[in-house]
């Protein structure tokens, strides 16, 4: 009996420290969605296509469930739509099969959080933990991705880990981690980004390593700044990438300038992307132009123009990540879209 009373007063104890009590608060939840529709003209380089492009549309649940005055379940569902039932293509990674409305996780995590800072598990973010630090295209055409995710660094990474610290001096850090798939597969993932933001400046760091079996790891770590003026904001970034897909001594440098600019109602926008490589004629660069217009709060029009430069063995896009309906370019190709969209996004809170 003594022994059971101690491990009471233990479990006690614990659930003390964790901010545990008998009294379970209300469930907080809110359902979110974004539809992004664009019609696009894009060339391959030789050839000019129309396509109807849905671009990482998406539907999900977030929420939190209040233990007690100190700890939180934390909650991410979510999932990528296809509005235009093609799957195959979406932004979002695609689906099996064509006609279905969702098609792919994206982040979707369980965790916890108190004042000691927030773990998660599941489909987290890779190389999305610093690519929309600063991208004036994300989801369009002319996207960051096309030229830093172009050589395979994951975007998400599934059956992750990761622990957040707490905010001190405008700063925290993310630490990730992603077991091998399977026995002896060293495909392991590890993450680290440190997030800065004092008043109009943000400043970011990133590291990334992808196991790639018996081949060295591929290797990166990036850089992100930006600075708000009022009217307008400029920012940019450099990535470094080692042993890329696990061939030694393929490395590569990136670099990325973008400016926006309040006119009128909207806001006009340019962002430049540079490849440096060290493999022979792999280079390339990308340069995107585009106009926003906010129609309401919920909802934007836009325009956009992107082309990229291929050297001979290079073959990155020009609308390919987070963008559907991607053209398929041929080492040394050199191509481009022009495109008109609209985005609408909503966020409702069910549960407060």
């Amino acid at each position: 009996m003594k022994t059971s009373h101690n491990l009471l007063q233990i479990a006690g104890a614990v659930a003390a420290t964790l901010g545990l009590s008998g009294n379970v608060s209300a469930l907080e939840l809110d359902i979110y969605g974004v539809g992004h529709l664009s019609v696009d003209s894009n060339n391959d380089g030789s050839d000019t296509v129309l396509a109807v492009a849905s671009n990482s549309s998406r539907l999900g649940f977030a929420g939190n469930h209040r233990i007690g005055d100190k700890l939180r379940v934390v909650f991410q569902f979510e999932s990528g739509v296809d509005l235009t039932g093609n799957s195959g293509n979406d932004g979002n990674g695609g689906g099996p099969r064509d006609g279905q409305l969702f098609t792919r996780a994206r982040d979707s995590w369980l965790g916890l959080e108190g004042n000691w800072g927030k773990v998660l598990a599941g489909r987290q973010a890779g190389l999305n933990q610093w690519l929309y630090d600063y991208n004036l295209f994300a989801d369009q055409i002319g996207d960051l991705g096309n030229i830093w995710g172009g050589t395979g660094l994951p975007g998400r990474v599934d059956s992750a880990l990761s622990y957040t610290t707490p905010t001190f001096s405008n700063m925290n850090i993310l630490f990730g981690y992603a077991p091998e798939t399977a026995a002896n597969a060293d495909n392991e993932v590890t993450l680290a980004k440190l997030n800065y933001g004092s008043g109009k400046l943000k400043v970011g760091a990133g590291y990334a390593s992808v196991g790639q079996g018996a081949n060295p790891d591929h290797t990166a770590w990036a850089v992100t700044a930006s600075y708000d003026f009022g009217d307008w904001n400029l920012g940019g970034g450099y990535q470094s990438e080692s042993d890329i897909g696990g061939t030694s001594g393929a490395d590569s440098s990136s670099y990325t300038l973008g400016a926006a600019l309040n006119l009128g109602p909207g806001t006009l926008k340019a962002q430049y992307v540079l490849f440096d490589g060290n493999q022979a004629d792999t280079d390339a660069n990308q340069i995107a132009v585009g106009y926003d217009y906010p129609f309401d709060k919920a909802t934007t029009f836009y325009i956009a123009y992107a082309a990229t430069s291929n050297d001979a063995n290079g073959g990155f896009t020009a609308n390919n990540y987070g963008h559907g309906k991607a053209v398929t370019v041929a080492n040394g190709d050199d191509p481009s879209s022009l495109s008109v969209g609209v985005v609408y996004k909503f966020d409702v809170g069910l549960i407060k």
